[in-house]
């Protein structure tokens, strides 16, 4: 029991308790308790556990190793240089790092992008849940993705990087592949501008680094007004996409997303950081976009912890209300990977994942204002 539970982002109950059975909650209500073993958290609050629905465990061993000072294509090739000479060994080590940060700040629920495809056996043994996405780049989906590299298939699904380093087919076959298995696909969309030059007439700096790497960019059907339009075009935007940043999304852009049903992860701070902007996140809250959070990784973000990222949020976008702001850490986040029925809330049912937050309030509004201004608090994680 606490002195708040927050069931939900419109339901919260005070002097509250939640009752856990078998793993599962069983009740949540006010009052005296029988029966059972009891435990006082004190005068805080009792808030599901967060989601951080875009992470990159595998390079979390590249944190302070990668400046973001000489533009995004550098910062991609200083990334590509640190993560080669760092090694898989030494990138597998310190993911389970990252898997423990996540823990320990609240977070129970993931989604993780891997590209080398070395997280998987670590996602799947760990506390976490939630989706691991196995990330294809270029002109082919590589066989062994589709064999899902022996995590368990209820939480293996498919991401393509992005429009401006993945083939249009492969994009839309990762996409059918993943309607198939019943998950989301995930994909960065509209975040550098270097995405955005490419994505509307082929050229630019982004193309010549394009065919260093060896991809082929010469069928693909450049010359759409946004990255948004151009994924629009090629059918795959539905409720079954978890679009990732959305930093170049103008009006009509994000009238598209909002009608196709399309799940958005924002990634403020490192937006931030990598791009020296962010998204328009008033106008899509206001367009009933279903948006969620997300740190990306280490090598552009100095924590994991979803705390940080509402507190970001809620002092960029004060207007926005903390009651929204927290939604999209918890709940928005749990059905945006497909995990709502399990997580997300603290409504009987539901897996008996909760985070207790020593925050004092006098009333609901003081009560979230302090939750999501509570970036660094050190949290009590109760599975």
């Amino acid at each position: 029991k606490a002195g708040w539970v927050v069931v939900k982002s419109d339901t919260v109950v005070r002097d509250g308790f939640v009752k856990v059975e078998a793993g599962m909650i069983t009740e949540v209500g006010s009052g005296p308790i029988t029966g059972g073993n009891v435990v006082d958290h004190g005068e805080g609050a009792l808030v599901p556990a967060f989601v951080n629905a875009h992470t990159h465990l595998e390079l979390t061993g590249l944190a302070n190793k990668v400046v973001a000072d000489k533009g995004f294509k550098q910062w991609v090739k200083d990334l590509l240089k640190a993560r080669e000479t760092a090694g898989y060994d030494f990138l597998q080590s310190e993911a389970a790092k990252g898997v423990a940060q996540l823990i320990e700040s609240g977070v129970v629920v993931a989604g993780e992008v891997s590209t080398l495809g070395i997280t998987a056996d670590l996602f799947a043994s760990s506390p976490l849940s939630g989706v691991w996405f196995r990330e294809i780049l270029g002109n082919r989906v590589p066989e062994d993705a589709v064999a899902g590299n022996g995590v368990r298939d209820s939480c293996c699904s498919f991401a393509a990087h992005a429009p401006h380093t993945t083939a249009p087919d492969v994009i839309k076959e990762l996409k059918k592949l993943c309607k198939a298995r019943g998950q989301v696909f995930s994909i960065h969309l509209a975040e550098s501008d270097e995405e955005l030059e490419f994505i509307r007439t082929g050229r630019g700096s982004w193309g010549d680094f394009l065919r260093k790497r060896g991809i082929d960019f010469s069928s693909w059907p450049i010359g759409a007004k946004s990255p948004v339009e151009y994924l629009a075009k090629t059918g795959v935007l539905d409720k079954g996409m978890l679009a990732v940043h959305l930093v170049h999304a103008d009006r009509s852009d994000i009238k598209l997303v909002a009608e196709s049903g399309v799940k958005v992860c924002l990634c403020l701070r490192s937006n931030a950081r990598l791009h020296g902007r962010m998204p328009d996140v008033v106008r899509m809250v206001a367009a009933g976009v279903p948006l969620c959070l997300g740190t990306d990784s280490l090598a552009s973000v100095d924590s994991l912890g979803i705390l940080d990222e509402m507190a970001f949020m809620s002092y960029k976008f004060p207007s926005i209300p903390a009651s929204v702001v927290f939604a999209m850490a918890t709940e928005n986040g749990a059905k945006a990977l497909g995990v709502g029925r399990r997580f997300g809330t603290l409504e009987p049912g539901k897996t008996g994942a909760l985070v207790y937050l020593p925050v004092r309030a006098s009333n609901r509004a003081d009560l979230f204002d302090s939750i999501v201004s509570a970036g660094g608090m050190q949290v009590s994680v109760i599975l």
